[in-house]
């Protein structure tokens, strides 16, 4: 490629910027490859060596300011890594919850201290181990509630839990999401 290609390619690539307003109840501090975001729910941390391994984006604190610029040439990765930090911020905040919904007769669920111990029509009760930042509850047998900081910890927990006994497509048991409606299939016809 000569010279002057090289330099029509770079004058077309679009460079995507935008800020993040930080919440005066967050603090944001960023070490050699690790972002530490602290607030009234307690710390997360997000690696930027394993989300950035190309090196494409850039990041500035601005204390004064309260916000977080970032900028991008890869339109993908510059809407993952806003979402990303959104996310981080809204969980130190607030805290993420999901609802799982367990259908079935005989289905239910107890909690003893972090462990969920399941009755999902098998001839054992199985038990899941939920990580130390997470909580859950039970509002009734059948509703499981999961609580954390981390988005990406939360869901990933619950998408386990439905793993363990997926709806049936026939008749809807198993667990699902709460505000999820299984779709079913239509039995045999005569």
């Amino acid at each position: 490629m000569s010279l002057g290609a090289i330099a029509r390619r770079a004058a077309k690539q679009v460079i995507h910027e935008a800020s993040i307003k930080v919440p005066p109840a967050v603090q944001v501090s960023k070490t050699a490859d690790l972002l530490t975001f602290k607030g009234p729910l307690g710390t997360s941390h997000l690696g930027l060596s394993r989300i950035d391994t190309l090196g494409d984006a850039a990041l500035k604190l601005s204390p004064e300011s309260r916000e977080i610029a970032i900028c991008s040439p890869s339109k993908g990765f510059f809407g993952t890594l806003q979402s990303l930090l959104r996310n981080k911020i809204e969980g130190v905040t607030k805290g993420f919850l999901v609802y799982l919904r367990i259908q079935g007769i005989g289905y239910r669920a107890t909690l003893k201290d972090q462990t969920l111990q399941f009755k999902l029509g098998y001839s054992h009760d199985i038990s899941y181990e939920l990580p130390p930042a997470m909580r859950a509850f039970l509002p009734e047998p059948t509703l499981v509630g999961l609580y954390g900081i981390d988005k990406n910890q939360v869901t990933q927990a619950a998408a386990n839990i439905i793993r363990l006994r997926p709806p049936s497509v026939y008749k809807g048991k198993g667990i699902r999401l709460a505000d999820t409606t299984p779709r079913t299939k239509p039995g045999k016809r005569k």
